[in-house]
């Protein structure tokens, strides 16, 4: 047998001896990596909301940290739900690649895994030679549908710059690849790239960077909405409203009013509350089909949509 067919085999067997013995209700626990944005609120009212349609089914337990780029954090939970023998792992990861190990650890201990949000590094997983299930949405189709249309509204070669969130995550890096095939398609003029780590004031000061270094910038395309709701602030600031287009990412329910005053052009609903009902029911239909954490369904799709202003 192939030395990754062993370990996926090992690791499924190291599965099912405490399953076995495990209460008839299962717990699912969902880590989050921020309990402060507004995104992961929604997501939580989703699982709240399953867990009250399903309450006899499985134990649901939320737990997270605040800050997006809290890994240390995050490891300690997952720590603490091994030591507690969860069954079930839901996870949107603060790095794509340096969670992992933990998440192996979790596997190997007998839960079974599902990363949603924030997708786990493909090549890092492979290394390891484990499957870790992702629930979500194509985060490059759905920058690419914002991208599309915010620069539809924009001259020819017009200046458009990108606000990522954080360089270890690959939605980040999804979406910002999503935003320049948007740039080139449109034969728009890409300045710079700034980080925002995902977050307002970060945000702000990214998009006052790139707004003084390029005085005639037509737009700022952000990886998600707390970063444009700063890069909204900022335009603001500099007297620039209407002058400057803001694409954003998430649809929380602050851009209603900002998509309806057009201060922020767009954005990408990629539906929250239904990535965390996907992934409890992944977790669920596997743990009560006795499945491994290697025979589990790879990727589960989710929608996002484009939300105009």
């Amino acid at each position: 047998m192939r030395r990754r067919e062993f370990l996926l085999t090992s690791l499924g067997l190291l599965a099912w001896p405490r399953l076995a013995a495990a209460a008839a209700k299962p717990t699912v626990t969902l880590v989050l990596k921020s309990l402060k944005n507004p995104f992961f609120t929604v997501m939580t009212a989703g699982a709240r909301k399953h867990h009250a349609q399903h309450s006899g089914d499985y134990q649901l337990t939320v737990d997270g940290v605040q800050g997006e780029t809290d890994l240390a954090g995050q490891i300690r939970i997952v720590e603490a739900c091994i030591a507690r023998r969860e069954q079930i792992l839901l996870i949107t990861p603060a790095d794509s690649r340096a969670v992992i190990p933990v998440l192996i650890k979790a596997v190997q201990s007998g839960m079974l895994v599902i990363n949603l949000d924030n997708k786990l590094d493909d090549r890092a997983l492979a290394s390891h030679s484990v499957n870790i299930p992702f629930v979500g949405p194509s985060n490059f189709s759905g920058a690419r549908a914002v991208g599309d249309y915010v620069l539809r509204a924009l001259k020819p070669r017009s200046k458009v710059a990108i606000i990522e969130g954080l360089p270890g995550s690959i939605n980040a890096k999804a979406r910002s690849d999503g935003y320049r095939e948007a740039i080139a398609s449109a034969n728009m003029t890409l300045t710079a790239l700034a980080w925002g780590d995902w977050d307002r004031e970060p945000g702000r000061a990214a998009a006052l960077k790139l707004l003084k270094q390029t005085p005639d910038l037509a737009a700022l395309l952000c990886g998600n909405d707390n970063m444009a709701i700063g890069a909204a602030q900022a335009v603001t600031e500099l007297k620039r409203d209407g002058k400057v287009l803001i694409g954003g990412y998430d649809n929380i329910p602050e851009m209603t009013a900002l998509l309806a005053s057009k201060r922020i052009y767009a954005t990408a609903d990629q539906h929250p509350a239904l990535q965390a009902e996907y992934a409890i029911r992944l977790g669920l239909e596997s743990f009560n089909k006795r499945l491994t954490q290697s025979e589990m369904q790879n990727i589960v799709r989710t929608p996002v949509d484009l939300v105009k202003s």
